[in-house]
This record gives structure tokens, C-alpha cells and sequence, in this order.
């Protein structure tokens, strides 16, 4: 590790420290002078003040204990790796528990309040106010020296391929790196990428001396087992870092785990973030907010039917059949289309315009003229919230296909079916019918690789607007 890294690493707990005691001193001197809020007067007689060495004594152990936290809770690594904005975030939520520990603390142990809850604001504000000043402070230093290159690290990649070529693109956007290049086995002239090769792996000692190399990432895995091991050990007489990316990851590289089995390293492969409590979020999100769409569309429940009726006879629910995995299960739409509508689908099968196994016709005359803008808008698809409350579709998801369409599927194809089918999702909003299958799987794929909350409410939002727009399907 640089020695950079150790001094800012180490330098932050003795600044954190003075920071929380520069909150108490504050604290301690304001709250005699103004409340905590202008113009709001609270009652506070100055001899309520503990007395100056008492607080300090108290303030002292109390930082000392809020230091023993931030340490729990990570702030305290040598080598940044997550951002500034998740720092402050861990910052306020440890303060957080710490204020309460100190309201515990005088209640269950000196069996009396805090001196002054407006003083104990003040101490939890200006400390807070205080640690991310510190800690922005040090980032802006560091950064200023990273302009002149004190503090980067030299990065040297063993293998070139695409693999090192995404990482060295990611390296390359942070200034506390500096990548060198890559070693191949054999010199080689470099098409792919941006990631130059600057000799071969004989070369390994003579170029890190020549350049300094503080880190290697081996990239290529196909190396013989005898070369891995040399350079392994090479790095660890030289104390250079080592990493390590598993020829795994070339098939997938996200929802990476690992785990320990006596001492062997056991890296899983998860199929989505949904496995294990986030397929509970993902269902207690659809719940709640099933049932917000549900009474925020009463009047369409109330208007829609009886424009279905004055359009055309039929009932006013069409029950679709989808699979879903090994099930078939009935899909609830508002009707837009005629009531023979399925006996008719055999004749319009050779005008099908959209590739793979999906059938899709432009300006279908199975279609009624209400059909038409309930398609257009989206509309005819709300029926399927319930769906979502039976708990056999998901408000976002994979669109779920007839069965005949999953009879067509590929081998690949199957891969929507790791989670449930939604009534909206990445591909419906990303072109729709208009989409050829083979890209509505891709994207369906990256969706559930790659699922979270926050990407479920952006979807929803952006699906909202779909009936504004006009451009369903």
C-alpha cells in the first residue's frame, strides 16, 4: 500500500476526532447565546451548564466512542473504494446511533436528560457539519496532489483482452490510478481496445523497476499454472498488490459472491439481486404499491368498461393464457379486440411482421376502434395490477408470452423465466413491439441481472408516461 494511502488513512481519525470535539466546544458556548431556532425562545438559566472539565471529560469519551463506530462502520479504510456521497450517508446514519446512545446513556445511567436537547442538536448537527467538512477537505487535498501524480498507483495488466480493456476503462476515469499497460505472453500488435501492451511476461521484473509498478491485475486466466505461481510470488517478495480476475467472470460479472470453505475460495455466481430478500422487497413493493395504482385508477375501472360496451359486444375482461415457467396462468386485460378474435389468428399468420416467436401485426383487423386507443395508450394492460395481487405477474418484469410463443423459445430465451413476468418492464419502454425478441431478451436479461428497487421506480415512472406519449403498442 502507498505510503500516501497510510498517512490520509491514518490522518482522518485524529481530524475526525478534533472535528467531534470542535462540536461539543461549539455546542457547549451557543447554547447560552441563541436557541435553536430563531425567534423561538426556550427557557435556559446558564447555571444549568455542567461545569467546563465535567462536559469535556464526558465529551471526550463520547468521541472516543463515535470514533469506535465510525471504525465499524468502514470509514476508517486505508483505500477509499466507495463514494463520497455513501460516505456522508454512513456518516450521518453512525452519528445517528451515537446521539441515541448518548440519549440512552444519561437516561439509564445517570437516571436524568441531557443538560439541554437544544445543545444536544447543536452537538449532532455541528458534528455531522464538522466530519463531512474534515473529510471534504482531505479529498481536496488529495486531489491536488493527485494533479502532479503524488499519490497514484501504477497499474500493470498481465493479459490482454477485452476483459482488461473494461477494467482498464474503469481505472482510467479515476485520477488515483495510473495504468501502465499490459504484458502478453507474446508481443503482439493490439487492435482491441485502448490498453497498450508493452512488452512480454519475461519482461515482468525489468518493467515493474522501470516504471514503479505498485499493483498487478492478471487478467488472462488461460496462463500455465507454473507462470501464475511465479508471478504471484514475484509480487509478494516485492510487496506490489495482486489481483486476480477469474476466467468466470468472462461469462458473467455481475451478482459476483464470494465465500470461504476451509480456506478455499468459493466464488458463486448469483442469476439475479432477487435471490434470497430481494425477491421479498421486490413482492412487499408490489403489494403496496399494486394497491396505491389500484385506487388511484378507480375512474378508469368505472369508464372504461362502459366505453368497451357501448363499442362492442363482449365482455369487458379478456383472460389471456401465459406461461410462466412450467404454469399457465390467465393474464387480465381490458378487450380490444373482437370476440372471434383468437379463431382468426390463424389466417393472419403469414402477414406476422416481428421476427422470433411473437406474432404482431400492423393495423390489425382483429383490433375494435376502442381497442385501438387502449393499445395505443397502454390502457388495456392496467387489469393485470391484479394480477400482481394474485402474486402471478410482478409490476415490473420480462412480458410474459402465450404459450405457443414459449413452445418457440431458444435455450437462451428461458433465461426471463429467473423471475416473474411484470406488466411493465425495461423493454416495453424501450421501443416495445418495435423491438426485435432477440434485443427484448438482452434487455430483459440486463434487467434481471441488474434488478434494484430504485430501477423498478424509474421504470415505473417512465411507463406512466406512456399513455401520453401514444406509442404502445
Amino acid at each position: 500500500m502507498k505510503k500516501s494511502e497510510i498517512f490520509f488513512g491514518a490522518l482522518r481519525v485524529p481530524i475526525d476526532f478534533a472535528a467531534v470535539m470542535a462540536a461539543f466546544l461549539v455546542a457547549y458556548y451557543l447554547r447560552p447565546l441563541t436557541d435553536l431556532i430563531p425567534g423561538v425562545q426556550y427557557v435556559f438559566a446558564p447555571t444549568l451548564l455542567p461545569h467546563f472539565n465535567d462536559y469535556i471529560r464526558f465529551a471526550v469519551s463520547a468521541t472516543f466512542g463515535l470514533i469506535l463506530l465510525l471504525v465499524f462502520g468502514g470509514l476508517y479504510s486505508l483505500k477509499i473504494t466507495e463514494s463520497f456521497i455513501k460516505t456522508v450517508v454512513k456518516i450521518v446514519f453512525m452519528v445517528s446511533v451515537w446521539l441515541l446512545f448518548i440519549i440512552a446513556y444519561y437516561f439509564l445511567i445517570i437516571h436524568q436528560l441531557f443538560f439541554s436537547r437544544i445543545a444536544l442538536a447543536h452537538i449532532f448537527f455541528f458534528t455531522i457539519f464538522f466530519l463531512v467538512a474534515m473529510r471534504t477537505l482531505i479529498l481536496l487535498i488529495q486531489s491536488f496532489l493527485l494533479r502532479f501524480g503524488i499519490g497514484q498507483r501504477r497499474i500493470l495488466f498481465i493479459g490482454a483482452n477485452s476483459l482488461a480493456d473494461a477494467v482498464y476503462h474503469y481505472f482510467k476515469k479515476d485520477r488515483r490510478y495510473k495504468v501502465i499497460g499490459a504484458l502478453a505472453e507474446k508481443q503482439v500488435s493490439r487492435k482491441l481496445g485502448a490498453l497498450p501492451v508493452i512488452g512480454t511476461l519475461d519482461q515482468l521484473e525489468q518493467v515493474v523497476h522501470k516504471y514503479g509498478i505498485e499493483e498487478i491485475i492478471q487478467a488472462e486466466p488461460a496462463l500455465k499454472e507454473t507462470t501464475a505461481g511465479d508471478i504471484l510470488n514475484f509480487c509478494r517478495s516485492s510487496q506490489i498488490k495482486y489481483d486476480f480476475i477469474p476466467d468466470l467472470l468472462r461469462l458473467q460479472r455481475t451478482n459476483v459472491e464470494m465465500e470461504m470453505a476451509d480456506n478455499i475460495p468459493l466464488i458463486s455466481l448469483k442469476q439475479t439481486p432477487l435471490d434470497g430478500w430481494g425477491r421479498v422487497y421486490k413482492r412487499i413493493f408490489d403489494l403496496i404499491f399494486g394497491v396505491i395504482l389500484l385506487i388511484l385508477l378507480i375512474p378508469v375501472w368505472v369508464i372504461i368498461p362502459i366505453l368497451i360496451k357501448l363499442d362492442s359486444a363482449g365482455p369487458v375482461i379478456y383472460k389471456s393464457p401465459r406461461r410462466y415457467r412450467d404454469k399457465v396462468f390467465s393474464m387480465y386485460k381490458f378487450r380490444s379486440m373482437k370476440t372471434d378474435a383468437d379463431h382468426f389468428k390463424t389466417r393472419l399468420i403469414a402477414q406476422n411482421e416481428r421476427s422470433g416467436p411473437l406474432f404482431k401485426i400492423k393495423n390489425d383487423p382483429r383490433v375494435t376502434r376502442l381497442g385501438r386507443f387502449l393499445r395505443k395508450t397502454s390502457i388495456d394492460e392496467l387489469p393485470q395490477l391484479f394480477n400482481v395481487l394474485m402474486g402471478n405477474m410482478s409490476l415490473v418484469g420480462p412480458r410474459p408470452h402465450l404459450p405457443e410463443e414459449v413452445e418457440k423459445y431458444q435455450k437462451h430465451h428461458y433465461q426471463v423465466f429467473a423471475i416473474k413476468p411484470g406488466v411493465t418492464g425495461l423493454a416495453q419502454i424501450s421501443g416495445r413491439s418495435k423491438l426485435d425478441f432477440e434485443d427484448e431478451v438482452k434487455l430483459d436479461i440486463y434487467y434481471i441481472e441488474n434488478w434494484s428497487l430504485w430501477m423498478d421506480i424509474k421504470l415505473i415512472l417512465k411507463s406512466a408516461l406512456i399513455p401520453f406519449r401514444g406509442d404502445g403498442c
